[in-house]
């Protein structure tokens, strides 16, 4: 098992159990935390979090399934394995609906909780890459000016350069230069790297994590719709077309020109 010396955390109010559960995670390469109460557990050090908590469902004060209640409350993502020494289907079932890796009955076989913990480690591994390569793409959107913003939500949503500058009224060299720009800062290598890049962004939004003057945040379904409004030469508006972007996770409530609005540029692309 390659888990690369990962941090588990045992919660168990049994002195026997915790031993076993010690040495049998320990053998396996693994460091290990002992707990004897969920209590005792919530007052240790946040420094360095747990990859994966194995705990008895039934504990004194605090129960594996309160506290499974609580991590969800914080936002915490932490693995559990639960343990138990009574099979009890409806308690099985909330724990794994609430996101458990695995619901063990004592007595177990070992290579049950090794996979199970293997499992844990694995998943929440992926989470922290996932977590790290989001705060990566969020600090390469706040190098981008309101205006790169603007024409990254255009570009990502299909738009080429001539129809960008239409919809932000500015030359097509202006609007080239912008989404050359946008590329290189947000690290995309093509338009549909781009696209996966704000989708992926927009998955897990943030107040004002995407938005200039005229941008805002859709919800993290990505239902989200563009709506743009260009503003003529003698002040009435034009609506353009309301739809679903090709980019769910952005959307522009309002873009306005100088200029006349051109044949086709309320249209969607």
């Amino acid at each position: 098992m390659t888990v690369d010396r990962a941090l588990v955390a045992i919660i168990d109010n049994d002195d026997s159990s915790r031993a076993r559960l010690r040495i049998l995670l320990g053998a396996a390469g693994l460091m290990i935390e002992l707990f004897k109460s969920a209590e005792e557990y919530l007052k240790r050090s946040r420094s360095h979090s747990p990859n994966c908590i194995v705990l008895d469902v039934r504990l004194p004060g605090i129960s594996g399934l309160d506290l499974q209640s609580r991590q969800a409350k914080t936002g915490r993502k932490t693995p559990l394995v639960f343990l138990t020494a009574q099979n009890e289907v409806r308690t099985s079932v909330r724990a794994m609906k609430a996101g458990a890796v695995d619901y063990l009955i004592k007595p177990f076989q070992d290579e049950e909780l090794l996979d199970a913990v293997k499992s844990g480690i694995e998943c929440d591994r992926a989470l922290r890459l996932q977590k790290k390569t989001l705060d990566e793409l969020r600090t390469r959107l706040a190098s981008l000016s309101p205006r790169e913003r603007e024409t990254m939500v255009l570009l990502s949503a299909g738009h080429g350069p001539k129809q960008i500058a239409g919809q932000l009224g500015v030359c097509t060299h202006t609007a080239r230069v912008h989404s050359s720009r946008i590329m290189s800062k947000m690290g995309a290598r093509s338009i549909a790297d781009l696209v996966r890049i704000v989708d992926r962004l927009g998955h897990v939004p943030r107040e004002g994590a995407i938005r200039s003057k005229d941008i805002g945040v859709a919800n993290c379904c990505g239902a989200a719709h563009r709506y743009s409004t260009a503003r003529t030469s003698d002040g009435s508006s034009t609506e353009g077309r309301r739809g679903q972007s090709r980019s769910p996770a952005l959307y522009y409530p309002e873009v306005r020109t100088s200029r006349p609005v051109r044949a086709g540029c309320a249209k969607r692309h």
